[in-house]
């Protein structure tokens, strides 16, 4: 009993050293989405879109209803498969026995749990949107927009996809579409005339000065090393449609939603089978869904050009 007692101390420590990693450094996507919602069962209904309306002129007095019939689309959100991790600390080489805040295995739980969820942001984006009576019927990325002008990262291919939200009747001014850019296109970015140059820049200080990215043309870029398979694994197959190739995401957050199942949940166990090295266990489960298709883009850029 004294045993089970001191695992789940330990079990508490764990948790909560994790929670405070999760706290202090959120993962780079997942906090992207417009909102999020926790849920327990398997599926839910997000949202009811109602098709295009106008309002008619009268023409008579005391005049038939002008009833309208509308289009509705329902989105859903499903229910992924849970993730784990549980690695094995051999006696030999365990130096303590408790969990501070900031310790290395709570610091390793913490990175594990922060790709997870921004893993499954990218399946989310790339991967089907969900409508019908039920949400069985899959909604895959509009292939028109997805911009591939057939070159790199360019001045004109922003102004593409700006061109394109605006004929879509995306509010960009009441939302400022994000756009994820890999280190290429960062580069490519900064080697824009117009962006680096300071007669350009609201405050007269161009980006090259302290090396930060800033929003230009309307769009707020966030970097990430999307070809990293240390960090996002096999959705980076998602992110390249060809060889040399990249797609990049760019989107306004109101166009997407996060569901939480269990952002973490955590265990200490000492196994008597294993000459009793500690277990150390991880969970999570979220999933992020297209809820606006008009809302998401593809930029597709050649670096090799």
């Amino acid at each position: 009993m004294a045993d089970e007692a001191y695992d789940e101390v330990r079990t508490v420590e764990y948790r909560l050293a994790v929670e405070h990693e999760l706290n202090q450094k959120p993962g780079k996507l997942y906090p992207l989405a417009g909102d999020s919602a926790g849920y327990q069962d398997k599926g839910a209904q997000l949202i009811d879109r109602f098709g295009h309306l106008d309002l008619e002129e009268k023409q008579t007095r005391n005049e038939d209803t002008n009833n309208t019939d509308v289009s509705v689309e329902r989105r859903f959100i499903k229910k992924p498969k849970s993730a784990d991790v549980a690695p094995l600390i051999d006696r030999d080489d365990q130096k303590a026995t408790k969990v501070d805040l900031g310790s290395p295995i709570a610091a390793s739980t913490g990175l594990a749990v922060r790709r997870y969820h921004d893993k499954q942001w990218i399946k989310g984006y790339f991967g089907n949107g969900w409508t019908g009576e039920d949400g069985d019927t899959a909604v895959p990325f509009d292939s028109n927009n997805i911009i591939d002008l057939g070159g790199n990262f360019t001045k004109a291919g922003l102004l593409a996809i700006r061109e394109a939200m605006n004929l879509g009747d995306v509010d960009t001014e009441a939302e400022m579409p994000i756009m994820l850019i890999d280190p290429q296109s960062e580069t490519k970015l900064l080697q824009i005339e117009e962006y680096v140059n300071k007669d350009y820049t609201a405050d007269g200080r161009p980006p090259l000065m302290m090396g930060e990215i800033k929003d230009w043309l309307g769009f707020r870029f966030v970097k990430a090393n999307l070809k990293s398979r240390k960090a996002f694994g096999d959705t980076v197959d998602l992110l390249v449609p060809a060889a040399n190739h990249i797609a990049l995401p760019v989107f306004v957050p109101s166009g997407l939603h996060r569901g939480i199942w269990t952002e973490f949940w955590g265990k200490i166990t000492e196994r008597n089978d294993k000459k009793h090295s500690t277990q150390i266990y991880a969970e999570a489960c979220s999933a992020v869904v297209r809820t606006d298709e008009a809302k998401c883009f593809q930029y597709v850029v050649d670096h090799s050009v």
